[in-house]
């Protein structure tokens, strides 16, 4: 690689590891103790899971509506900087509720904000750094920063009680608006988007962002080849993962252990996430980023099992480290597959339904069906079937993207040195005879006009 080349590269991954490591030491600081905020407001434990799961439902809807917005205007910076300024209000007005019903509508305007943040910083990372197969380099700093700032809100929340986590999040969440409009520039110019094509008005950026919910715009994205079976796959990991996250701290502190133990449990398996998301592009050169998916899958499989099968908090603890394998695989290898397989012209709207609306799903099926199972059988006998579900999870995603093996792109492409994603999308994702042919089978965004398919892609809008 030229050194100008590889200075640039190794410019946008620092910068996108800053903005990671803003973002996702928001989560830390939001995650371990949002539970514990909400019970300190008064509500019961059914009060607490009704609105985690209103997050969960409001998500669904919010996650495709901002990566189709992205994917409207072109560069997703300026989705990422409103979303994350509203959030972060949204989240101080949360820390001052006191009402249930205040409470509620506030987890509602941070579900609705925060949803597409993750999913558009993805697909802009993937655009900057120049290549898929180093995205985990880019990625492992956000694991690295959920530790620390974890630790550092639980010394908060020790000193000011529950609603010392927002003394961390708050902030977190509009640097990283701002951090990822500073940082997450392209280093040549930007290419014009359908919008910018126009003439940028509200009413195209809304009708975009409303787009994102069509099933036209939705339907486009799942009949890309095997990307229906592989949201369903997804689908069914991260609601075993939601299963087990949502209830684990439970069952440490059922077997004897303090909240030291239950944040050892969130906190070992993000440290193993770090050395594996920095090493993710070698290992998926030896063994394809689909087959790491996989492995990460059964890794959750016998993270829950162990948890199902331990009588001590500490087997709890030291089985999360097969949890650290199990995350940095499942999503990593989702985003680097994804980023390859469907054009450039909808990335964050697929990003969005893979890793925001699966997650959104599996948090809503995994928290009440997980609840009913662990009230009425006990929490181990839920444990084993999510142990269960994510290896019919791993087997679906072998079935949809592995045992295939590559299918004739429709178009030639030149290949791509590094990681080999088997998907005729990845031959046709930047080139405008793949992004029309998948334009054609989704109609237009609502209130559009109608142009030639050889002046630019009419899925756009």
């Amino acid at each position: 690689m030229p050194c100008g080349l590889l200075r640039r590269t190794l410019s946008s991954i620092g910068r996108a590891a800053a903005v990671y490591a803003l973002l996702f030491g928001a989560v830390g600081a939001w995650v371990p103790y949002i539970a514990l905020y909400l019970g300190s407001r008064g509500l019961d434990v059914g009060g607490v899971g009704a609105l985690l799961a209103l997050h969960a439902t409001v998500s669904l809807l919010a996650a495709p509506t901002w990566g189709a917005l992205a994917d409207g205007v072109g560069d997703a910076r300026g989705p990422i900087l409103v979303a994350g300024l509203l959030c972060a209000a949204a989240t101080a007005l949360l820390g001052l509720s006191a009402s249930p019903l205040v409470l509620s509508v506030a987890i509602a305007i941070v579900a609705s904000t925060f949803a597409g943040i993750i999913p558009m910083v993805d697909s802009r990372v993937v655009r900057i750094i120049g290549g898929r197969e180093r995205f985990g380099q880019a990625r492992a700093w956000g694991s690295a920063a959920f530790i620390v700032v974890a630790f550092a809100t639980g010394a908060a929340v020790g000193r000011f009680g529950p609603v010392g986590l927002f003394v961390l999040n708050v902030p977190l969440l509009a640097a990283a608006g701002v951090g990822a409009w500073v940082l997450l520039r392209m280093t040549g110019p930007e290419p014009a988007s359908p919008i910018q094509r126009r003439r940028m008005t509200v009413d195209h950026a809304v009708g975009q962002a409303f787009a994102g919910l069509s099933p036209s715009r939705i339907g486009g994205v799942l009949r890309i080849p095997r990307m229906g079976l592989f949201v369903l796959a997804s689908t069914v990991i991260w609601t075993a993962q939601a299963s087990l996250n949502g209830f684990i701290a439970l069952r440490v502190a059922g077997l004897g252990g303090d909240a030291t133990m239950i944040a050892a449990v969130f906190s070992l398996g993000a440290l193993v996430e770090v050395p594996l998301m920095l090493s993710f592009p070698r290992l998926a050169r030896r063994l394809g980023a689909e087959r790491l998916i996989v492995i990460g899958a059964f890794a959750y499989a016998l993270r829950a099992l162990a948890s199902a099968l331990a009588t001590s908090p500490e087997q709890i603890v030291a089985a999360s480290i097969f949890g650290g394998f199990g995350f940095a695989f499942v999503y990593v290898g989702t985003v680097t597959w994804v980023s390859g397989a469907v054009p450039r012209t909808v990335q964050a709207t697929a990003q969005g339904i893979a890793t925001g609306t699966t997650v959104s799903v599996g948090a809503i099926v995994g928290s009440l069906v997980g609840g009913a199972i662990g009230a009425a059988l006990g929490l181990s006998v839920l444990f084993g079937i999510a142990a269960a579900s994510y290896g019919l999870g791993g087997l679906l995603v072998w079935a949809a993207i592995v045992r295939r093996g590559p299918s004739a792109p429709s178009a030639p492409a030149a290949p791509q040195a590094g990681i080999t994603v088997d998907s005729p999308g990845a031959s046709e994702r930047t080139s405008t005879a793949g992004a029309s042919r998948f334009a054609q089978a989704s109609n237009r965004a609502p209130g559009s006009r109608r142009r030639a398919p050889s002046s630019r892609s009419s899925f756009a809008g």
